[in-house]
């Protein structure tokens, strides 16, 4: 096992049903897999990935990536911004927003962290329309407030059982 430590990730088995995904060609897939696993990303699915370093990565020639990246970009699979090098993977939290609100304040952490404006904005959203995100944002206003994270909010699965109402 070589001196990585980067924590084990999963790719979605939904990935290959994906009619987006399907209609790639190898080339495509692999690059898709790279994003989606590769030593770039993070909890958060954006990622700062420099066309060169990819490219070295895939032993590709650097205008075989952009292309790629292109297609992945026109199939709806990933958003990215040039300017910046971030590429992130769209629908990312519906594959990858489990855990718990103190989770998600990390992935807060991550989230602000990322450069394009763009980007960033629509990580927040994705985030934010997430249980786990509504926990982490609910705590993170609780704790503006001096006050600490109800365990019974309303997106807690377990708050919203019988046995919790006491019905």
């Amino acid at each position: 096992m070589s001196g990585n430590t980067r924590p084990f990730t999963m790719v979605s088995p939904e990935l290959h049903n994906s009619r987006r995904y399907l209609s790639l060609d190898d080339s495509g897939r692999t690059l898709m897999h790279y994003y989606v696993s590769g030593p770039h990303q993070t909890s958060c699915g954006c990622s700062q990935i420099k066309p060169a370093y990819a490219a070295a990565d895939l032993l590709w020639p650097v205008e075989k990536y952009l292309d790629y990246r292109g297609k992945l970009f026109d199939a709806g699979l990933i958003a990215f911004d040039a300017a910046t090098n971030e590429i992130y993977i769209e629908r990312w939290f519906k594959h990858h927003c489990k855990g718990s609100w103190k989770f998600g304040k990390g992935l807060m952490t991550q989230i602000c962290k990322i450069e394009s404006d763009q980007l960033r904005e629509q990580v927040e959203a994705e985030f934010a329309s997430t249980d786990i995100g509504a926990q982490a944002m609910e705590a993170q206003e609780a704790e503006k407030e001096g006050s600490k994270p109800s365990v019974t909010n309303a997106h807690s699965r377990l708050a919203s059982t019988r046995i919790m109402q006491r019905v």
